[in-house]
């Protein structure tokens, strides 16, 4: 894959991204999960110009190609988007959130209501606050147990000291990547990952941008997940379709009942033959959602 392109923020940093897809089609941003980043998406991007997609997938600071800010917020991430629409000339931005990608999708809605467009969120994580509800984790897998039992005990730098190594290998080369995407693959996951030509190296890619300026900005977004966020999810004014799947233990139904009760335009499906790679195996339809104004 070709270098990202860059524009320069207000405050000296850069912001990278891939601009893929149809150039006259809908402008759609890409938020990745973690440890992921602008490249760990569906690997084939003529799916997003036959969806008639201008896709921009945005590496979040620190991650991949963009500069770390080391006191990044939802909020400040949703300024630095703002910023790239003003770039690209682009009005008007919809979304495709995967995983913990959410919330920064989420978040652009609602800091910026008269630039946002809708939401399409694929397997979201929730926000911290949202753990404490009883029995939403009752079908969580132990990952998602763990971030909320070392976020309540030990905060969101503590909880990240602990949890960033075993989200990635740091230092990581690309063999180490893909070995650790693999690894972590129980059989549903693996058959999504063998059944879509380039997948596993996609995500084993997200996987070393996350580190590739040390593990500072994987950290933050550890962090991330923790922190209260700076943003009122009530104030996402646009529709936001939320799909789940049925047999996901990483981002489980409930998560997508949380939001739908959260914010105030929101439908809820729920796939019954799916998992949290959903968003590669639904990778067309969903960006076909995301295009739908």
């Amino acid at each position: 894959m070709p270098s990202p392109r860059t524009i320069v923020l207000p405050d000296g940093r850069r912001l990278a991204y891939d601009d893929v897809g149809d150039p006259d089609g809908v402008p759609v941003a890409f938020h990745h999960g973690t440890p992921d980043s602008r490249r760990a998406r569906h690997p084939d991007d003529a799916l997003a110009a036959e969806a008639g997609v201008r896709l921009l997938a945005v590496d979040r600071p620190g991650i991949g190609g963009s500069d770390p800010h080391p006191a990044r917020t939802l909020g400040s991430f949703a300024d630095d988007l703002a910023v790239l629409a003003d770039a690209l000339d682009v009005e008007r931005l919809g979304a495709l959130a995967w995983s913990a990608g959410a919330t920064s999708a989420l978040a652009f809605a609602a800091r910026h209501p008269d630039r946002a467009a809708d939401v399409v969120v694929a397997a979201g994580l929730v926000p911290f606050e949202a753990m404490a509800e009883p029995g939403l984790l009752d079908d969580a897998d132990g990952g998602r147990h763990l971030i909320a039992e070392l976020g309540a005990s030990l905060g969101p730098s503590g909880a990240a000291e602990l949890a960033v190594p075993m989200l990635a290998p740091s230092p990581c080369d690309d063999a180490l990547a893909l070995e650790h995407v693999l690894e972590g693959a129980d059989p549903t996951r693996r058959a999504v990952l063998t059944s879509i030509p380039g997948a596993a190296r996609a995500l084993a890619d997200g996987v070393v941008d996350a580190v590739a300026q040390g593990p500072g900005g994987l950290h933050r977004e550890v962090e991330l997940q923790i922190d209260a966020p700076d943003v009122d999810w009530s104030a996402v004014a646009v529709r936001v379709e939320l799909v789940y799947g049925a047999l996901d233990a990483t981002a489980p139904p409930a998560f997508g009942r949380w939001w739908a009760r959260a914010l105030p335009h929101a439908e809820l499906r729920i796939l019954a033959d799916e998992g949290h790679l959903l968003a590669l195996t639904r990778w067309r339809e969903l960006l076909a959602t995301a295009a739908r104004r």
